[in-house]
């Protein structure tokens, strides 16, 4: 007797299903099993990033996530762009990474109504190694943060930030700078083989 749980559409989206139609999924990946993920053929996952339940993505036109990079529970990313996630990084409960959105003046903002009717505009995410986006965050199209950037919970990033910077507000303010991690801790993290996959 067939298992109806094989029947479900949607399942071949999800989980440790995803690992096998990955375009590079380096060692120690963790896909928790109720993460989705779409256009996985375009997506790259080095070693030991993991990606947690209920996050939705769209590896639109490439998806790179780098080592030891956690993406957790209910993030978005979507868009029909790339998305650039570098190493160490953090991206916050329910935080969404838009790389497109609909031009609203003079269209329709809309996919499915007829041709012409609607149109999109498409911008590549760039986060850089040791970025930390808070949680409930939104990210527009075509923004870099740079390398250590600190966005607080609840911003809009809808410009490029500097590396190290801390960032709060919609749209997000820089209010500081981020301590980079120690000299002891520097060394320490020397121990890991952080040569690029991707």
């Amino acid at each position: 007797m067939e298992d109806n749980n094989l029947r479900l559409e949607g399942l071949q989206f999800m989980g440790e299903n995803i690992r096998k139609d990955l375009k590079f999924c380096g060692e120690g990946v963790r896909l928790y099993p109720l993460c989705k993920m779409i256009r996985a053929n375009r997506a790259e996952l080095d070693n030991h990033c993991q990606i947690m339940d209920f996050v939705f993505i769209d590896a639109g036109a490439g998806l790179k996530i780098g080592k030891y990079s956690t993406i957790t529970w209910n993030v978005v990313i979507e868009g029909g762009a790339s998305a650039i996630i570098g190493d160490r990084v953090f991206v916050g409960p329910g935080s969404k990474i838009l790389t497109s959105s609909y031009k609203l003046n003079g269209y329709y903002a809309i996919e499915h109504v007829p041709e012409g009717c609607h149109e999109s505009f498409y911008g590549d995410i760039i986060l850089k190694d040791d970025a930390y986006i808070g949680a409930g965050c939104t990210l527009l199209p075509g923004v870099t943060v740079g390398e250590g950037a600190v966005v607080g919970a609840n911003s809009l990033v809808n410009k490029d930030l500097e590396p190290w910077g801390i960032y709060v507000g919609s749209p997000c303010k820089k209010v500081g700078e981020r301590e980079r991690p120690t000299p002891e801790r520097q060394e320490k993290i020397k121990e890991v083989d952080w040569s690029n996959h991707l």
